[in-house]
């Protein structure tokens, strides 16, 4: 019930600036799924999503955690991707940043982390303890930088008043935003989450 109450929440703050129409054509054992912003690959023997522009593969799992939903294209093109593990939920998003209503070309990603942040501290409600930090993206030749927040809240009203553990971060690559969004009810799970970070090239500094 816990984990079903996470991802239900971690999809209600997904953003849903523009609608757009998707098709998908098949190209042998890959499926492609291609809109008017964002482009996405599906390798179907291994079910590992590609996202084209910024060549970010999403698997079945990672550190650990197996995937729980997949949503390459949900709604307005933004990706939404769920794992989980025994101690929690963490969620990937992947999207435009004109999509996510971050035109410009200017660094948006503090913005982008005080406005999730600011829905969780809403719906968490009190936060004994808070950390911010740096963030830096890479794989392949792929590099990007950005921020992040993590919170320990007291007693989540929607998790029958159970404490936990929230984390944002966000890095920009180019013109897409990859963030996340996770939340443990383990201390431990904060290990499990910096080793998926770590897998899915964003690090802490």
């Amino acid at each position: 019930m816990a984990e079903l109450l996470l991802v239900r929440f971690m999809k209600r703050f997904a953003s849903a600036v523009l609608i757009f129409t998707s098709f998908a054509i098949s190209l042998g054992a890959a499926e492609r799924t291609v809109s008017p912003r964002t482009s996405w690959s599906k390798d179907s023997a291994t079910g590992t999503w590609v996202h084209d522009p910024t060549g970010i593969s999403l698997p079945k799992s990672i550190a650990r955690f197996k995937q729980k939903s997949a949503e390459p294209y949900y709604k307005d093109g933004t990706g939404i991707f769920s794992y989980t593990n025994e101690r929690g939920v963490i969620t990937l998003y992947l999207g435009h940043r004109s999509i996510e209503g971050y035109a410009g070309k200017d660094d948006c990603t503090a913005a982008v982390r005080d406005n999730y942040v600011r829905e969780i501290r809403q719906n968490f409600g009190k936060a004994d303890s808070e950390a911010s930090f740096r963030l830096k993206f890479q794989r392949g030749n792929r590099q990007a930088s950005g921020v992040g927040s993590r919170y320990h809240f007291v007693s989540v009203p929607e998790f029958s008043g159970d404490p936990a553990y929230s984390e944002v971060g966000v890095v920009l690559i180019g013109d897409y935003l990859y963030y996340y969004r996770a939340t443990f009810f383990d201390k431990a799970g904060l290990g499990d989450l910096d080793a998926f970070l770590h897998t899915i090239g964003m690090k802490k500094i």
